[in-house]
């Protein structure tokens, strides 16, 4: 059994391709706390198919008035929400922005320590913020747990990573040539807090590469995983959904 434990989709007919090639569970992600109603019905509708509330760092600047860590925890109380997220920081696009991203971060990481509900965690180029605020969270909450999402960073800071108990997941990055130094990260990383992802529309793996991406081909990712591990595709399945049900302890 197969989970895409993180994508982003809004039609029936994705989801049923998806069952088609032996993805059992999907990860519906919310990036936007106001405009979730589309995941929310969907994950209604299927036994397996799960979503979670947040905001994503990209739309910080419009919603840190607007949304508070009540409003969070609030949402989350919907029974097929089970994470907090997508949040996070990206200073990639949004380094000029990085306080208020830091802070609409934070509101998340509390509304996590209310609720118990792993952080969904997006991550891009900001490493030494990332690590002293989920560090200091952790001191503060020995409990909080979640996911650094799409994983593509440094081997320092999967590190780091790892020492707080947190897991990463593996896109369809991990396929594409470039992609050398995320493999050795993967190589290396514990099996047993690794998930595998689509992140669908976007980073479709190889053959896919340069299609829309959808979570039918999370089953490619994994294939790929099974050969950094020298394991076999079943084994990587089985590992992955025993972690995702780890984590995501709602989903049970």
């Amino acid at each position: 059994m197969f989970i895409d434990s993180h994508c982003h989709i809004d039609k029936d007919e994705v989801l049923i391709r998806a069952f088609d090639a032996g993805v059992k569970g999907v990860l519906n992600a919310g990036s936007d706390l106001d405009n979730n109603l589309i995941a929310l019905e969907m994950a209604e509708k299927y036994d397996n198919v799960w979503t979670s509330v947040g905001i994503h760092p990209d739309s910080v600047v419009e919603k840190i008035d607007k949304i508070r860590v009540e409003d969070i925890v609030e949402k989350s109380k919907h029974n097929k929400v089970i994470a907090i997220g997508e949040c996070g920081l990206d200073y990639h696009y949004g380094f000029d922005v990085k306080n208020v991203q830091k802070e609409m971060f934070l509101r998340h990481i509390k509304a996590s320590m209310i609720t118990k509900l792993p952080l969904m965690i997006h991550h891009r180029d900001a490493e030494d913020d990332m690590i002293e605020m989920l560090s200091k969270a952790k001191s503060e909450c020995c409990d909080l747990r979640g996911v650094i999402h799409c994983f593509t960073a440094s081997k320092e800071f999967a590190k780091a990573v790892y020492d707080l108990g947190f897991y990463i997941s593996a896109s369809g990055i991990i396929t594409f040539k470039s992609a050398q130094s995320i493999v050795e990260v993967f190589e290396k990383f514990d099996r047993n807090r690794v998930l595998i992802e689509t992140d669908c529309p976007y980073l479709a793996p190889v053959p896919y590469r340069g299609k829309e991406n959808e979570p039918a081909y999370v089953v490619k990712t994994a294939e790929k995983l099974a050969q950094i591990w020298g394991v076999s595709v079943d084994k990587v399945a089985e590992i992955t959904s025993n972690n995702f049900f780890r984590l995501y302890q709602k989903a049970l």
